[in-house]
């Protein structure tokens, strides 16, 4: 019985092979045909079937093959989607921009114009690393807002916009509080200063304060004693804006601890 299975999972294997054999070998034959009707119609059939890679591969050859032709559009469009699909969305936010800018008036300009900056959005990386790619997807996202301000894609766009900015924001935060990490005080507080004229809705803005006051407080105390005075003032400015436009922040403890410090180093100063 056990021979029996066995000979039923070679023969099955077999046959597995040979149809992969067969559909590879008529893949091969296709790519080398002359006949651009044959590829185009399995280009079409691979790609329906979501077997993009082969799809791909065919509708690059078919770019060339039917510039300027009627099928172009159709070419230029599943080519971009293919790109997409396998991932490669450096390729895919291209062709996306090459159709919508070739065919600006079909009803795909608008879909793909809002693919383009999908792809950028893809592209974009963690906050930590360079963002450049986010900020061209912001742009990316805005052009279409502007070119398709009744498109039911809008509230999409906003939604990705808000994510990007995000991360922008934590990118600018994490800069600037670094600065305080690395104990380079002065800076950390104009950098901090900054972001907060900078994002005045930010979800960061009362750490941002907190860590500006205490940035200002250690730059203070250690100063040299003619510059102490006015660099004190500075943390008391910081901590009663602090206080005036978050009275219930969960870091008014800390702040205030750093305000009486500072109140009582002014009134030994005053003292002596």
């Amino acid at each position: 019985m056990k021979k029996y299975f066995k000979h039923i999972i070679v023969v099955l294997a077999v046959f597995a092979g040979l149809l992969m054999s067969s559909c590879g070998g008529d893949y091969n034959r296709i790519q080398k045909s002359g006949d651009a009707s044959l590829k185009y119609d399995a280009a079409l059939k691979y790609y329906k079937s979501a077997d993009y890679i082969k799809a791909l591969q065919l509708f690059e050859q078919l770019l060339s093959i039917y510039r300027g032709t009627a099928k172009a559009e159709d070419i230029s469009y599943y080519y971009a989607y293919c790109n997409y699909y396998v991932g490669d969305y450096v390729m895919g936010g291209f062709y996306f921009s090459t159709y919508y800018r070739t065919y600006p008036h079909t009803k795909r300009a608008e879909e793909c114009e809002f693919m383009r900056a999908f792809c950028e959005y893809l592209l974009s990386p963690t906050y930590s690393l360079d963002q450049t790619d986010t900020k061209k997807a912001i742009e990316a996202f805005q052009t279409f807002v502007d070119d398709y301000p009744n498109s039911d894609k809008i509230k999409e766009c906003n939604k990705y916009i808000d994510i990007l900015r995000d991360k922008l924001e934590k990118k600018y935060f994490e800069i600037a509080k670094g600065y305080y990490t690395i104990e380079s005080y002065h800076a950390a507080s104009t950098a901090l200063a900054n972001y907060i004229k900078a994002y005045p809705n930010s979800k960061y803005l009362e750490e941002s304060y907190l860590i500006m006051i205490k940035a200002d407080y250690k730059f203070a105390i250690n100063s040299v004693e003619w510059q102490k005075k006015s660099r004190l003032q500075k943390v008391v400015e910081d901590y009663l804006k602090f206080v005036d436009a978050y009275p219930k922040s969960d870091y008014i403890k800390d702040a205030e601890g750093l305000y009486n410090n500072v109140m009582a180093l002014q009134k030994n100063t005053i003292k002596s």
